[in-house]
This record gives structure tokens, C-alpha cells and sequence, in this order.
């Protein structure tokens, strides 16, 4: 069976990405175990979580919230282009701080890289059509500083 978290890696990164795969992986394994504690229970995350078998075992509905995740990551990544630094990138260093407080009330993301798993539709509720399109302005000027 081919491993579709590993897929989505390529496909957005347009290569390999052995960083992008674990951590999508890793982020997948948490938001699963969060509704499912019980989950956890005698996972390895070496064995299990990061060779794809821990996914394979999960219902379709556990499922569904990785690949709603995934396909949430693959719009982000479409709309601002794959920079390696948004997997350690602070919010701080590139949106603004009403940006942040908006974003911080639904969720508590760290990195650039956590945005991706916000859904589009989502940021625009929050910050409305101007500041969403400034959000996604900023993302990209985030990934075009660096090359």
C-alpha cells in the first residue's frame, strides 16, 4: 500500500522531503491521539507513526482527519509555495499582530508550518477578505525573502 502522507510530502515539497514526511506524520499522529488518547497506547513513533502503519490501521473517520489536515497543507503550500523554514519559522518573524491574535483564538500554532492545517475558509472568517488577503501576502513574501 503506498503511503499517502508521504505522497503529500512530495507533492509539496516536488521532491523527497524526508523533514516535511516526518513532520506531517508527527502532526497527523497528535491530532488523532488528541481525540483518541487511547491510541497512543503501545506506539511506537520510529515503527509505527513515522513508516505509515499506524495510519493504515486507523478507521476511516481517524482517517479523514489526517487527510482533511493534508489536503488543508497541500492548499497553503499551492497558494505560498514550499520553503523549508516554515517548519521552524516563528508567526512572529512575518504576519502581524492582529494576524497572530485572530489565528490564536481557533488554535495555538508555533511555526509557519502549523498554518498550513488551517483551512482557507477559516482564516478568511477570522480575519475577513482584506486581512486574509494580506495574510496570504505576507506568507509569500515570507518564502520569496529567502531565494
Amino acid at each position: 500500500m503506498s503511503d499517502p502522507i508521504q505522497q503529500t510530502a512530495y507533492r509539496i515539497a516536488g521532491t523527497t522531503n524526508i523533514a516535511l514526511e516526518h513532520r506531517l506524520k508527527k502532526d497527523m499522529y497528535a491530532s488523532v491521539c488528541k481525540i483518541k488518547p487511547q491510541l497512543a497506547e503501545g506506539v511506537s513513533i520510529e515503527h509505527d507513526v513515522l513508516t505509515g502503519t499506524f495510519f493504515e490501521k486507523l478507521t476511516p473517520a481517524l482517517q479523514g482527519i489526517a487527510v482533511t489536515k493534508l489536503e488543508n497543507a497541500i492548499f497553503f503550500y499551492d497558494k505560498v509555495g514550499w520553503d523549508e523554514s516554515f517548519l521552524s519559522k516563528s508567526l512572529l518573524d512575518t504576519l502581524s499582530d492582529f494576524q497572530i491574535s485572530k489565528i490564536n483564538e481557533k488554535s495555538k500554532p508555533e511555526t509557519l508550518h502549523d498554518l498550513s492545517y488551517i483551512g482557507y475558509k477559516h482564516i478568511e472568517k477570522m480575519m475577513g477578505k482584506t486581512e486574509s488577503a494580506s495574510y496570504w501576502e505576507k506568507l509569500k513574501q515570507a518564502r520569496s525573502a529567502k531565494h
